[in-house]
């Protein structure tokens, strides 16, 4: 079994969108296995967060399939791109454990390989 985090940096716009879809599609192909993986927004991909549940996206319904992975969205990321109100109305959690920051090191400390897109 592997112990994976899919950390999504990226905004949902140009080849962003590509690599969003893929990082969804991995996290199915991860849980279906069997898999421990946890998916985290942190910088620009607060806002793929907050793009992702709004059910006119075209990507909404195989965020839906994945949202119970989603750890959390950066808070510091969400407020300083505008979409904190938007999350905290959607239920995503928000992540803020170092310095109001999501932790990537606590990743690593549950044994996780971090794969970043």
């Amino acid at each position: 079994m592997f112990r994976v985090a899919l950390v999504i940096t990226s905004p949902l716009e140009g080849p962003g969108l590509s690599a969003i879809y893929r990082a969804l599609m991995f996290a199915q192909e991860l849980r279906d296995a069997g898999d421990d993986v946890t998916i985290l927004f942190d910088g620009t991909g607060s806002t793929a967060a907050a793009a992702l549940v709004d059910p006119a996206h075209r990507l909404h319904a195989l965020f839906q399939d994945v949202r119970a992975l989603v750890r959390g969205v950066c808070r510091h990321c969400a407020h300083s791109y505008g979409v904190l109100e938007k999350l905290r109305a959607a239920g995503l959690p928000l992540a803020s454990e170092h310095r109001g920051h999501a932790s990537l090191r606590a990743l690593l400390v549950e044994g996780r390989q971090i794969v970043t897109v």
